[in-house]
C-alpha cells in the first residue's frame, strides 16, 4: 500500500481526498469535531505539498444530511472563511473553504470545481445524497475520478464500506493512503502484533453481532474478555438468566452459548448489575445478575464489578476497548463507564498499551476527559472492528491493488 506521507511531488497535482468528516449536528451546529479534527493533518500536509484538495465525504448516521455545517466547523478549526459556491467560484486573494452544493453529476457543477483556485479547499456535499454512491457505480466512481490527478483515501472509518467514493474511484487514479489511515493501521497493528501480556480486552455496547468477528480472533490472543452493556446481558441469557426488559440480541442466545463454550476461561461477566425501571427509570438498585426481575432493565455494571474488572486492568500490558459499559448518556447510568475510562486511561502510556475504538466509547472517553492519556484512538467504530477480526476491508483492498497495478 503506498501512503501519502512518502509522496513528495504533489505540487500543482489536483487531489480527490476521500475524508470522514462525518460529525453530529443540531440546528445547523457541530456537536463533536473529533473526525473532522482527525482529517486535518493529511489536510495539511496536502496543502504544504503545493496541492490544490477537493474533498469527499459523508455526513450523518440514521439520515443523511449536509456537509455545510462541516464545512463551516473545519474552516474555523483551519482560521479560514467559509464560502458557499453556486454557479461560479469566488475569487477572492485570501485562501477559503469553499463548500459546493451543486450536483456533482452534473457537467456544469464538475467544469465549476475544476474552475476553483487552487489555494482554496473545495467540499462536495455529502456523496450519499447520491444512490451511484452505495451501489458502488463504476461510471459514478469514474466522473469522480475526473476532478483530480491523485486520489487519497484517508477515511478509515469508511473502509469496511464497498462503495464508490470508498473503493472504486482506486480504480482510476493513482492511490494513497492518508494519514489517518496510516495512523489507525500502525496503532491497530500494534495491539494485533505486540507480544506482551496479560492482555484484557473491554467489550461493551449495545449489539454482540457486529463485535463476535473481533472476539473470536482478539479472544485466541488475549487473557482476559471483561464484558459490559448489551453483550454481558445475552451472556446471562445464556446462562439461563432472567433479564427483565434488558437490551439483548435474543435471537444470538446460541452465539453467546458458543462464545461460552470456547473461551470460558477468559470471558469475565459482571458480578453485579444497575437496574431499574426502563419506562421511567423508576426503582433504581445494584443487584447480582441473577436477581433482575422481569420487569426491570440492565443500565450499568455495579461498583463490586467495577473492582473487579479494575483488577484485571491495573495488571494489562495491552488494553483494547470498545463499547460503554452501559446507558452512560444518563447520568445514573454512567458511573461504570466513567470509572472504566479512568482506569483504563490510567493504565496506559507506560504501563500498557491501550486502545479505544468506537463511537460511543469516544463520546465516554470524551465525558471523563482521559483522551490525552490514552495510547491510541480509532476514529472508527465497526471498521475497527472488522479490521481487528481479520477481515478484509474494500477500501484497504482497492489501495493495495491500486499500488501494485
Amino acid at each position: 500500500m503506498r501512503f501519502i506521507s512518502a509522496n513528495k511531488n504533489l505540487a500543482g497535482k489536483t487531489v480527490l481526498l476521500r475524508a470522514d468528516l462525518d460529525a453530529p449536528t443540531q440546528d445547523g451546529k457541530v456537536l463533536d469535531d473529533f473526525r473532522i479534527r482527525a482529517a486535518l493533518p493529511t489536510i495539511n500536509y496536502l496543502q504544504d505539498q503545493g496541492a490544490k484538495i477537493i474533498i469527499l465525504s459523508k455526513n450523518g448516521h440514521k439520515i443523511d444530511e449536509s456537509l455545510k455545517p462541516v464545512a463551516e466547523t473545519l474552516a474555523n478549526l483551519m482560521q479560514k472563511k467559509m464560502v458557499v459556491a453556486q454557479d461560479k467560484m469566488p475569487n477572492y486573494d485570501l485562501h477559503h473553504i469553499v463548500f459546493v452544493p451543486d450536483d456533482i453529476r452534473q457537467e456544469k457543477t464538475i467544469q465549476l470545481v475544476k474552475s476553483s483556485s487552487a489555494k482554496d479547499i473545495v467540499i462536495l456535499e455529502n456523496v450519499r445524497f447520491y444512490p451511484e454512491e452505495k451501489n458502488a457505480d463504476p461510471d459514478f466512481a469514474k466522473h469522480l475520478a475526473s476532478l483530480a490527478d491523485i486520489y487519497v483515501n484517508d477515511a478509515f472509518a469508511m473502509m469496511h464500506r464497498n462503495e464508490a467514493s470508498v473503493s472504486v474511484v482506486a480504480n482510476y487514479l493513482p492511490a494513497y493512503a492518508g494519514l489517518n489511515v496510516e495512523k489507525e493501521l500502525n496503532g491497530l497493528n500494534t495491539i494485533l502484533n505486540l507480544k506482551t501480556s496479560p492482555f484484557v480486552v473491554l467489550m461493551g455496547g449495545a449489539k454482540i453481532t457486529d463485535k463476535v468477528g473481533a472476539i473470536k480472533n482478539l479472544g485466541k490472543k488475549a487473557d482476559n474478555i471483561l464484558m459490559g452493556g448489551g453483550p454481558a446481558n445475552l451472556f446471562f441469557l445464556a446462562k439461563g438468566y432472567e433479564i427483565g426488559k434488558s437490551i439483548c440480541e435474543q435471537d444470538q442466545k446460541t452465539l453467546a452459548e458458543d462464545l461460552l463454550r470456547n473461551f470460558k476461561d477468559k470471558i469475565i461477566l459482571p458480578v453485579d448489575v444497575v437496574v431499574a425501571n426502563p419506562t421511567d427509570f423508576s426503582g433504581l438498585r445494584v443487584c447480582a445478575p441473577d436477581q433482575i426481575k422481569p420487569n426491570e432493565a440492565v443500565f450499568d455494571i455495579g461498583p463490586k464489578t467495577i473492582l473487579k474488572f479494575a483488577k484485571y486492568i491495573k495488571t494489562a500490558k495491552k488494553l483494547a476497548w470498545n463499547g460503554p459499559m452501559g446507558y452512560f448518556e444518563r447520568n445514573e447510568f454512567s458511573h461504570g463507564t466513567k470509572a472504566m475510562a479512568l482506569i483504563y486511561s490510567s493504565r496506559c502510556k507506560g504501563q500498557a498499551y491501550g486502545m479505544v475504538g468506537g463511537g460511543d466509547t469516544l463520546e465516554a472517553i470524551d465525558q471523563a476527559k482521559v483522551a490525552e492519556h490514552i495510547d491510541f484512538i480509532s476514529t472508527a467504530g465497526s471498521a475497527t472492528l472488522e479490521y481487528l477480526a481479520g477481515n478484509q476491508l474494500p477500501g484497504l483492498q482497492a489501495l493495495e491493488a491500486n499500488s501494485k497495478s
